[in-house]
């Protein structure tokens, strides 16, 4: 590239791993990450080092303000028993929205015209703003709690894709500065109540349109070949002229190493330890050895752990892990508990977030093996309130209540400590909901790829009729729709059988 006096100029991009705090406010102005003067001074007034900052917080300047409680992020920062600053802003959707979709997925799945099936996916896409209560907005994590207490408290009234707009939640919370919302279910009830004749008729109207659009009206006809281009955008031309002279500037990522350098996870699994408890009596050989054989013998699990297994949670042994019964007989068992692995490549967290994936991203679930004690923190949690989701327990989460762990004693756990990871985890529960929708997404093309062979289409037919409607119903070229149907299927053989 030259300069206004002709001369060549070159380009260089620095990798954001070496640029110092003091330049990110420079290269992404209006962010706020862990490296922002505000959170620095944040911590110090907190006196902690420990930070979890989400990329909803750290994507919003300095001054921002929550829609619902009007409290500045000063005002929104609290301090974790264990001592974590958290800083979590969540997108707050309206699940009406979810309703449509599945409306529409199911009148898609029984049309093989594909041009029909791009208008039913456009009408979908002008539907839903016509249906929902508010937009997506994003508002501070404790309002988005206050929400989800209230749904949970009230769930054998409110309806399951009901959601309080941002100004609702604001009618029924109390607020104070740096410290966890106060909740009157009773003012949710009458809010509830006055607004559930208006979302009835929301739910009626999609149902009438969905069929509508599956009877053939309202068609509209699908453009033919490629996209049309408006005017050259400064932007995009000065950005085809950086890409000139730094070709593999794609694979640099900016966008992903920005995030990365922005949020935070100290606060995962982070908790205030016990004193250790007194280790009961260890069983003897011939104890231990009659409870081997019957476990080997029966539990595949058991048998397959080997006699080195240590729990994947606290580290006990199969030894150890023997307790007595309140009958006093031994027991001991061995089972599988879910962790999450985060999704890290580019080009996947790039596709995902086509589909609305937040901040955090699972790429696959992982089973290790742990002791019936460390299962039973989840399960415990089950029983006691069947509203939380105990599925965002990490594996980090269950060793730093479990620990220290004694030999042949079950864990002393404080379950209102557990009940605050489940809520500071709430960005989790958002990210398995959505790897599950994004699953059942991958796995439903590549059943509707068997569907259309079926109908005599070969495997090459059936991949660009799928894309076709991918590539239309997102104003994509064609081959970009191609591409995202391969990336699907790929996605389907790497989760296996359904």
């Amino acid at each position: 590239m030259k300069n206004t006096e002709g001369t060549q100029v070159s380009i260089t991009i620095p990798a954001i791993a070496s640029l110092d705090d003091e330049d990110m406010p420079n290269i992404v102005p209006f962010y706020d990450g862990r490296w922002s003067k505000q959170t620095k001074q944040l911590l110090a007034d907190f006196d902690t080092q420990l930070l979890d900052l989400n990329q909803g917080w750290a994507s919003t300047w300095t001054e921002w303000c929550c829609p619902c409680c009007k409290r500045h992020k000063r005002q929104i920062v609290r301090l974790t028993p264990s001592g974590v600053l958290l800083c979590h802003l969540e997108r707050h959707h309206d699940h009406l929205d979810d309703f449509v979709k599945r409306l529409f997925e199911e009148i898609k799945t029984q049309c093989n015209d594909p041009n029909l099936r791009v208008q039913m996916s456009r009408a979908e896409g002008a539907l839903r703003p016509l249906v929902e209560r508010f937009e997506c907005v994003l508002i501070c994590a404790d309002c988005n709690l206050a929400d989800g207490r209230v749904k949970r408290e009230l769930r054998d009234e409110i309806e399951p894709h009901f959601t309080f707009t941002p100004s609702e939640i604001a009618d029924f919370i109390t607020i104070q500065d740096n410290q966890q919302h106060g909740v009157d279910f009773e003012r949710a009830r009458a809010i509830w109540t006055d607004a559930g004749e208006d979302f009835s008729d929301r739910v009626d109207f999609a149902t009438r349109m969905a069929k509508r659009i599956a009877n053939g009206r309202h068609k509209r006809e699908v453009a033919p070949g490629r996209k049309l281009h408006g005017q050259p955008q400064t932007k995009d031309v000065c950005f085809r002229l950086l890409e000139m002279q730094v070709p593999d500037i794609h694979r640099l990522h900016l966008g992903e190493a920005i995030e990365a350098r922005s949020v935070a996870r100290d606060g995962v699994g982070r908790t205030q330890k016990p004193g250790k408890t007194k280790s009961g009596k260890p069983p003897t050989d011939a104890e231990f050895a009659t409870l081997d054989a019957e476990q080997t013998s029966t539990s595949k699990l058991w048998r397959g752990a080997g006699n080195d297994w240590q729990c994947a949670c606290c580290d006990r042994s199969k030894r150890e892990i023997l307790r007595r019964s309140n009958r006093g007989k031994w027991t001991a068992r061995i089972h599988q508990f879910e962790e999450f692995e985060l999704e890290t490549n580019p080009e996947q967290l790039w596709r995902r977030r086509l589909d609305g994936a937040g901040d955090i991203v699972i790429s696959a679930p992982k089973r290790l093996l742990v002791c019936q004690d460390c299962r039973e923190i989840a399960a415990k949690l089950r029983q006691r309130r069947a509203d939380l989701d105990a599925r965002t327990l990490t594996l980090e989460n269950l060793r730093e209540l479990a620990n220290p762990a004694t030999a042949n004693v079950a864990h002393d756990v404080d379950f209102e400590r557990v009940k605050e990871m489940v809520a500071e985890n709430a960005s989790l529960s958002n990210a398995i909901s959505e790897f599950e929708e994004h699953k059942r997404r991958a796995i439903d093309i590549r059943i509707e790829v068997l569907r259309l062979k079926m109908t005599g289409r070969s495997e090459i037919e059936a991949r660009d009729f799928i894309g076709f409607e991918i590539a239309k119903t997102r104003d994509w070229e064609l081959e970009e729709g191609d591409e995202h149907t391969d990336w699907l299927l790929e996605e389907a053989a790497r989760f296996g059988p359904n």
